[in-house]
């Protein structure tokens, strides 16, 4: 079993890096999807990213999820539109759907005693999401590949911050929140 995991790891590091040159980005996320859109739940590890889909799912009948810990995320530069991929790498919940949905969103979750959003700044949102991608700073060709494809995703979608509780009235919040934006 030991191996299968190292195997599986290195495949995803693999897609990862040589999807960086081809403005595709592996990142730590859950993404529940609604409305042919996508929306990439970030944050640290128990923040809640999973919680919060899981809450999608029970509020909204239409939302299903697409991946609940590396989505891909690839910037068309051809179409000036950003998509989200379900990957065969899924974490805990096995959901392995391999399906294509507009990008609608990045939200970063933040544990707090209410609940209150706030859309990032450009350069907050480039920060926020090169936190969740998989990279490799030292390999400058590969840095600058992420960050140039983060650069023209942060042009194109809108990203926000939640603090929040793990309730409906978060979920609530954000899907309002988010849904509006990428109209």
């Amino acid at each position: 079993m030991h191996h299968a995991h190292s195997v599986e790891n290195a495949l995803m590091l693999a897609f990862a890096f040589a999807g960086a040159h081809h403005g595709v980005l592996l990142m730590h996320a859950s993404v529940p999807m609604i409305g042919g859109k996508g929306y990439v739940f970030q944050g640290k590890s128990g923040t809640g990213k999973s919680t919060h889909s899981r809450l999608w799912l029970s509020t909204y009948w239409e939302a299903h999820l697409l991946n609940d810990d590396n989505p891909a995320v690839r910037y068309d530069a051809r179409q000036e539109k950003a998509y989200v991929y379900g990957t065969p790498w899924s974490g805990k919940t096995p959901c392995y759907r391999n399906l294509r949905c507009t990008l609608g969103g990045f939200l970063r979750l933040h544990q707090a005693p209410e609940n209150v959003i706030r859309r990032q700044s450009p350069i907050e949102a480039f920060g926020s999401i090169l936190s969740s991608c998989s990279s490799m700073v030292w390999d400058k060709a590969l840095y600058t590949a992420i960050c140039d494809t983060i650069h023209h995703i942060v042009q194109c979608t809108p990203s926000y911050d939640l603090d929040c509780l793990p309730n409906r009235e978060a979920a609530v919040l954000s899907h309002d929140t988010l849904t509006a934006a990428s109209r």
